[in-house]
């Protein structure tokens, strides 16, 4: 009996001690069992893209020079001032230059009353008023000739004296110097209706004209305006200066919207079009990422960099983008449509094999895959994994496959 109590408080001590040394075991288990963050296998479009370096420039970029030279009278307008298209920039001094359009103003009247002489109507009434002085200086010139030769004969036939013989004399030369000056004046008012007068007078109110508008348009340059609506980017000018044509004397740039040029490689400018989508991240403005759409192509590259010249659009609301910045834009390699992705991070690559850790019912699962392109965030799969699997994107450090793990949340 002693014996049996004896054998009864080992064993009841072994069964505890084996109890005790179970519990903190299945504890431990618990505690080690990890937590990870997965994601679901799903389809999307994927592309490849290559990035490039490239400049901001403004979409246009005008100089302002005066057509004239003067000197400096006004200055309305100054750098970072926005303008609209029209608006004065500055003038030039203007009283030279509107003394000779009143000079050239007058001159015109004076061509144009000449004109109206040699063509206005009452012409004809000069013309038949002369051809009639004509025609009575005649009659006269022909009585005094009859006279004068008359008493010519008498006077060599003794019977007129010598006082007569001058007398008829005097009026004979007299008649003669009437009728003369009839006959220039009617050739002369004739000579000025002619066609040729006319013409004359006609040409010279066109010359008059011509020179009457260069006036105006001299004095128009002295009032010089910004040709496009922009920003003020330079001024070189103040008041009381002389400027030419050769001085740029504003520079007005229009950054509605920017240029990015980047210079890209042979192999690169067969795959892109104008019109082309591309994305572009520009440094200085944080990470903000804006669409842009290819603009130009140049058909040739760059003797000194063999690089082709690309143009890429971007609208710029608020003028963020300033002509200058760096930007990075990237464009696309190779687009496939509907393919099965996973994170980059759910990828792991080891001596050579690539694999991800998928979870079913709470158990990991190291599944070897076919993978395919990448971007910046996801990986295809070309074969290995279904449509919905969940995968590990955080946590697989120390991870083995068969572990049980605790799902906290799932990935974006």
């Amino acid at each position: 009996m002693k014996t049996a109590r004896l054998l009864s408080a080992a064993l009841l001590a072994a069964a505890g001690f084996t109890l005790a040394s179970c519990g903190p075991a299945r504890g431990q288990s618990a505690q080690a069992e990890k937590t990870v963050t997965v994601a679901a296998a799903r389809r999307a479009t994927i592309s490849i893209t290559r990035e490039y370096a490239a400049r901001i420039h403004p979409r246009q970029e005008i100089v302002v020079s005066p057509k004239i030279a003067g000197r400096v009278a006004t200055v309305r307008a100054d750098v970072s001032q926005r303008v609209t298209r029209g608006a004065v920039l500055f003038t030039l001094e203007s009283k030279d230059v509107e003394a000779q359009s009143r000079q050239a103003k007058a001159a015109l009247e004076s061509a144009r009353a000449n004109l109206t002489r040699t063509s206005d109507s009452s012409l004809s009434s000069q013309v038949i008023q002369a051809q009639g002085a004509v025609k009575q200086a005649q009659v006269q010139y022909d009585d005094a000739k009859d006279l004068y030769d008359r008493t010519t004969k008498l006077y060599n036939g003794g019977t007129a004296s010598r006082q007569q013989m001058d007398g008829a004399k005097a009026r004979f030369d007299g008649a003669g110097i009437a009728l003369d000056t009839a006959e220039q004046n009617l050739a002369l008012i004739q000579d000025k209706g002619g066609p040729q007068s006319t013409g004359l007078a006609s040409t010279q109110v066109d010359q008059a004209q011509a020179s009457l508008d260069l006036a105006d348009s001299q004095l128009s340059n002295t009032v010089v305006s910004s040709p496009i609506t922009g920003v003020v980017s330079a001024r070189n000018i103040d008041p009381g200066e002389l400027v030419s044509s050769a001085v740029p004397a504003f520079v007005v740039i229009d950054v509605s919207s920017v240029t990015a040029e980047a210079s890209v490689e042979g192999d690169m400018v067969d795959t892109m079009r104008r019109g082309q989508a591309v994305e572009v991240s520009v440094d200085a403005t944080g990470a903000v990422k804006r669409a842009g759409v290819v603009d130009t192509i140049s058909p040739a590259a760059d003797p000194r960099t063999q690089g082709y010249t690309v143009k890429i659009r971007i609208d710029n609301p608020g003028d963020g983008v300033r002509p200058g910045m760096f930007a990075r834009v990237r464009f696309p390699v190779e687009t496939r449509e509907h393919v099965l992705v996973v994170p980059n991070s759910a990828v792991v690559s080891e001596a050579g094999v690539d694999s991800v850790l998928e979870v079913v019912e709470g158990v990991v699962k190291k599944a070897a895959v076919q993978i395919g392109i990448s971007d910046d965030s996801v990986t295809e799969i070309v074969s290995g994994l279904d449509e919905g699997a969940l995968v590990v994107t955080e946590g697989q450090s120390f991870l083995n496959d068969g572990e049980k793990v605790t799902i906290t949340r799932a990935a974006e």
